[in-house]
């Protein structure tokens, strides 16, 4: 990996934002030499970045509240894995009596670890429109993770097939 250097920037665009010559000087030095002289990948390689999916997860002002032009708008974020499974209210009770202490990573690594069950949620599909052996899928999965009981009605699995499905996709 290379340092990236400022000798891309035109003195003209730095001239037109009003740059005093001190920070243009700066700004424009070859660094060529210096990037020679370190080797950045003992540095990069000791420091993994673990990559994670931020949601928001709040907004103030709300969506759709008038408000001035020019009004700053502030977002809460937060990662996905750790949004607490019992924050989420449009969750079934069978989702969130099952996971009521745990939050979502818990539920994307049960997902990970069935192959059948990740590849019925990643199609996105409604329950209604999932063929018999997704369905089947979708119980089997709920059944072995003690999510709803063996007799679960249709109308149940399809709860909590739409609970998974967002919660995968997030």
């Amino acid at each position: 990996m290379a340092l990236t250097t400022n000798n891309n920037l035109s003195r003209q665009s730095l001239l037109a934002t009003n740059v005093d010559s001190r920070t243009l000087k700066m700004a424009l030095r070859d660094t060529s030499e210096l990037q020679k002289k370190i080797d950045l990948s003992k540095y990069v390689d000791a420091e993994k970045i673990n990559p994670t999916r931020l949601v928001v997860v709040d907004q103030f002002p709300r969506a759709g509240e008038q408000v001035p032009l020019g009004t700053p708008v502030i977002l809460t974020f937060m990662s996905k894995d750790s949004i607490p499974v019992g924050d989420i209210a449009a969750l079934s009770d069978a989702i969130k009596g099952k996971y009521k202490t745990a939050d979502v990573k818990v539920i994307t690594d049960d997902i990970q670890s069935d192959v059948e069950m990740k590849k019925v949620l990643a199609e996105n599909k409604a329950y209604t429109d999932m063929s018999a052996t997704q369905k089947d899928t979708v119980k089997k999965y709920a059944v072995e993770k003690e999510i709803v009981a063996s007799n679960a009605t249709d109308e149940t699995l399809a709860a909590v097939h739409k609970d998974l499905t967002f919660i995968y996709n997030i």
